[in-house]
């Protein structure tokens, strides 16, 4: 009987630990979120006061702190000046399309122009003729053209600072050659902290802070880099993830088809909401998320 009572214990604490176990671990990832959260924060914060401070030194006597750090001293013309304070637009929503030029994405173009919408495209290293040709419209049709990688290649990418400043110079000067235009934002590739980037995020982060750039993250999915992906999946994750209160940066990418037959009826609805439309520039008070194992559709 006791033995019987012994193992129906042991039953019972399997039982619990299968059915609260991953509710400990997701309890875990969420306090290390708000961990790493607070921790880039304070870099930011950092940054900016020491671009504000009198005592701050120049940008040539920055390059030569912490001279260990040899990515540091790497392109000395790949910097821009930073915000030291941001703007928050209510009710408005940040339409932004990662990983064009693509096939689709002059269609793109001709819908964002019916409707007198200004959006933003993060670009990857499409160096051909036609390719350019976009970058070029995107630019004078008044969106903005920014940096998301150059190869989109997540192990080279993310080898190293070294890796990601070689990545990001291709492209930053792909764009700069192409249309003119200096980019000051950009978007990681998977998003500020993926799996590919934990081991150097923290670096890398505020690397790309000292240099004065801004990167964008988003709070709003399309979702549409997922194998069921459909024109309303797409449609009904942008119209019930906008919300009224702030800003919406809203993910999409220009290489879906889908998104492509969705994007007209989800201007046209949040439109008739009362929401307005706007690019992102270095300006607008950055959306950045920090933990994102669990995130849905991928980039």
């Amino acid at each position: 009987m006791g033995s019987v009572r012994f193992f129906r214990h042991v039953i019972y604490l399997c039982l619990f630990f299968i059915v609260a176990g991953p509710y400990f671990c997701m309890a875990a990832l969420y306090c290390q979120n708000r961990e790493l959260h607070a921790e880039i924060r304070e870099l930011t914060l950092k940054v900016l006061d020491t671009e504000d401070s009198e005592k701050a030194p120049s940008r040539s006597e920055s390059r030569k702190i912490s001279s260990s750090l040899g990515y540091q001293d790497k392109y000395p013309d790949l910097y821009c000046s930073p915000q030291t304070a941001f703007v928050k637009k209510e009710k408005t929503v940040y339409l932004t399309f990662d990983d064009g030029p693509s096939r689709f994405t002059e269609s793109y173009l001709n819908i964002l122009a019916k409707h007198n919408v200004k959006a933003t495209f993060f670009v990857v290293g499409r160096n051909d003729p036609k390719s350019r040709e976009i970058m070029k419209r995107i630019v004078d049709d008044g969106h903005t053209l920014a940096p998301h990688t150059y190869s989109h290649v997540y192990s080279t990418v993310y080898a190293s600072v070294e890796a990601f400043l070689d990545d990001f110079s291709k492209i930053h000067g792909l764009i700069y050659e192409t249309t003119g235009v200096k980019p000051t934002i950009f978007r990681f590739p998977g998003g500020t902290v993926n799996v590919h980037n934990r081991r150097i995020f923290r670096e890398l982060s505020a690397e790309m802070l000292r240099r004065g750039y801004t990167f964008f993250d988003w709070d709003v999915s399309a979702a549409d880099a997922t194998k069921n992906a459909t024109m309303a999946s797409v449609l009904d994750s942008i119209i019930n993830g906008v919300h009224e209160n702030g800003r919406n940066i809203v993910l999409m990418h220009d290489t879906s088809e889908v998104t492509l037959k969705a994007l007209e009826k989800a201007i046209i609805y949040l439109k008739n909401k009362g929401y307005a439309f706007d690019r992102l520039t270095n300006e607008v008070a950055p959306v950045t998320f920090y933990y994102n194992y669990l995130k849905e559709g991928g980039v």
